[in-house]
């Protein structure tokens, strides 16, 4: 199971938040760097292990403006969400990354989901599903395609994951599945781990020390 640490950049910082509150959201605070730096903060998740990072724009998301300039200088496997709308921003973004994350949140055109170097995340907030049925939407999708079971509800929260939803999209699909949101402590990640997910977006838990970063890459 991959572990992947998580990078949100706001006006040009790395910041911290709950719950999707995004104009709450302050500068990131973290034990592994003294800084909120997002190139700084992605060369210590690099020091400590992690290949992939996924980085959310989320001015891009928010249409205020984007990091790009920033996130091209992030010297890793990127996998990045900039709200991508249509198949221009997909192409735009496609250049600053590995591969481009499509939510839920922001998706208008479903074609996107037939493109390569994609991943999908169904964005969840108050335990459903933002813009799209569920079934509907996994209709559209190649099942080689990553899904992220993202909770915005519970990013920054550390209210543990929604072991129920988890399970209920893994048994509708065969595509390689991530979550994120909410990640509480190591039990949480067993968990997942038991269930057979693919791979784990995390950062406050990393941010505040209560799990170390090493150790999970080391581990899981």
């Amino acid at each position: 199971m991959e572990i992947i640490p998580v990078l949100d950049v706001m006006g040009g910082l790395a910041v911290h938040g709950k719950s999707g509150k995004r104009e709450d959201y302050k500068p990131l605070k973290s034990v592994l760097c003294n800084s909120s730096n997002p190139i700084e903060i992605a060369e210590k998740y690099k020091e400590n292990g992690a290949k992939t990072v996924y980085i959310a724009d989320l001015d891009a998301i928010m249409g205020k403006g984007d990091n790009f300039e920033i996130i091209k200088k992030i010297d890793m496997n990127k996998i990045v969400d900039a709200g991508i709308k249509d198949k221009n921003d997909l192409q735009n973004v496609l250049k600053i990354c590995d591969k481009v994350i499509i939510g839920t949140e922001t998706l208008e055109d479903l074609n996107l989901l037939k493109e390569n170097d994609i991943i999908l995340s169904l964005d969840f907030k108050d335990g459903k599903l933002m813009n799209y049925d569920l079934d509907e939407i996994l209709s559209y999708v190649n099942e080689k395609t990553p899904l992220i079971i993202l909770d915005i509800s519970s990013v920054g929260t550390q209210r543990g994951i929604n072991v129920e939803l988890i399970k209920n999209i893994i048994n509708k699909v065969d595509n390689p599945i991530y979550i994120g949101g909410g990640i509480k402590n190591e039990d949480d990640i067993r968990v997942a781990y038991d269930l057979g997910v693919d791979g784990i977006l995390i950062a406050t838990a990393i941010h505040k020390g209560i799990l170390n970063l090493r150790e999970l890459i080391e581990k899981y």
